[in-house]
């Protein structure tokens, strides 16, 4: 029952388009993280930002198709964009010290991540076991971690961290808490911006061996990527006003 169940979803899941499944991955992202507040507080939203840290770093590997523009988009945009709202609510409930932390833990989280599936690759495969070597070759080509993305990602990462707690926390001040809405789009698109130039630029054109052209640098990397975060902004604002609701009871 169970295969046919999980069978059932994947067969559904692979029917929808990708404008769809950016959606459902919107969606379960939102409920995840109120959950995550909901049971940990702060330290549950930590939890939350470095597992959608590292998940969104293997979806980058991955593109797809979307019927609005003609060139391909890498996916991981929409989970990526969720570390944002979620050091927005950590700076919101919590404090932007709180949010700054988050960051420095998820900073050093991925390093580490990087370095122990590094170790493990090290281990040969097994010739003599049936399936080893090919499951040694997949793990390989996801978890091989390529200096110049993870040095642009580790870079774009901390700086517009920083730049969305900051704005965040200026229109919060300005507006004394009014206005979440404001504070939430603004932050989080200004801070989608800055990441997307600085992350696309190194990856692709500064540090990468065969720099793409500017077309492909703006269109594929950038404006794709940024429509999808514009996107996420916007649909954050009800998931940011949830996030009272979901706080964990010794918080209210």
């Amino acid at each position: 029952m169970d295969i046919k169940l999980i069978s059932f979803i994947e067969t559904y899941l692979f029917s929808l388009s990708a404008e769809w499944l950016s959606i459902g991955t919107f969606a379960v992202s939102s409920l995840l993280l109120l959950l995550f507040l909901r049971v940990g507080g702060a330290c549950g939203v930590f939890c939350f930002i470095n597992l959608a840290y590292i998940a969104s770093n293997i979806q980058v590997l991955h593109v797809a198709k979307f019927s609005f523009l003609n060139e391909p988009v890498a996916l991981g945009t929409v989970l990526f964009a969720m570390t944002y709202l979620a050091t927005d609510m950590l700076t919101e409930h919590y404090g932007p010290q709180k949010a700054r932390t988050a960051v420095a833990l998820s900073f050093l989280t991925q390093i580490g991540f990087s370095f122990l599936m590094l170790i493990t690759l090290a281990h040969p495969p097994l010739q003599d076991h049936a399936g080893n070597v090919d499951l040694y070759k997949s793990m390989s080509l996801v978890f091989t971690p390529s200096l110049r993305i993870l040095v642009a990602s580790l870079i774009s990462y901390y700086l517009s961290q920083l730049l969305d707690i900051a704005v965040f926390q200026k229109i919060a001040t300005l507006t004394h808490k009014k206005w979440l809405w404001l504070r939430t789009i603004v932050s989080t698109s200004l801070s989608a911006l800055a990441d997307n130039i600085i992350f696309s630029t190194l990856a692709w054109v500064v540090l990468s061996p065969t720099p793409v052209g500017i077309r492909t640098l703006f269109i594929t990397y950038i404006l794709g990527a940024y429509m999808a975060r514009l996107f996420v902004s916007v649909a954050s604002v009800p998931v940011m006003y949830l996030s009272y609701t979901f706080l964990p009871k010794e918080n209210h």
